[in-house]
């Protein structure tokens, strides 16, 4: 599997699961079921949200899943952001929780398009200046580029890590519990 095979996947993902069953681990914790436009989450409080229908978004590619804490959510669900304007390196097929997937190193170019500029898969100097302009001095702990991998079956993103950058930044990571 090379850059090419990867990026094909990412065009992809909607098309490659109807229902997902998954653990999200980041900033928070949660159990969640998802059907295309519809979400359901459970917090390690019991705690219980769902969300019916796409979420309204400026982002023109396609629709937006319902999201959870940001559009990171969504990023993670359909990953199409990586497609395009984003060297991926180190390609190599692993497996996470039992699973096939491809993991590489991602860094963003000009012309990155991220669903949403507050919080985009590869969060580097790219799209910093996105969502801040040219004019704001950038952060001297900006990660320089994201450690991520795919599961294949549905396309989704499993892990998602910064490189770089202060330490105690957070990544997150989803183990598929099912998926058709």
């Amino acid at each position: 599997m090379d850059a090419d095979d990867v990026r094909a996947l990412l065009r992809d993902v909607p098309s490659r699961w109807r229902s997902l069953h998954l653990v999200h681990t980041g900033i928070d914790d949660v159990e969640a079921w998802l059907r295309h436009g519809e979400l359901e989450v459970r917090r390690s409080d019991g705690t219980v949200r769902r969300e019916s229908g796409f979420t309204p978004t400026s982002w023109t590619v396609r629709d937006i899943e319902p999201i959870w804490t940001s559009y990171t959510w969504a990023a993670m669900l359909d990953p199409y952001e990586l497609s395009e304007h984003v060297d991926l390196a180190d390609v190599r097929e692993v497996e996470v929780e039992g699973r096939p997937a491809v993991a590489f190193r991602a860094v963003a170019r000009d012309g990155y398009d991220p669903i949403c500029t507050c919080c985009p898969l590869v969060l580097t100097e790219v799209a910093w200046r996105l969502e801040h302009g040219d004019d704001r001095p950038l952060p001297p702990d900006l990660p320089t580029a994201a450690d991520i991998t795919l599961d294949l079956e549905t396309g989704i993103v499993v892990v998602c890590e910064p490189v770089g950058g202060a330490p105690g930044r957070i990544g997150f990571r989803n183990r598929i519990l099912g998926a058709s």
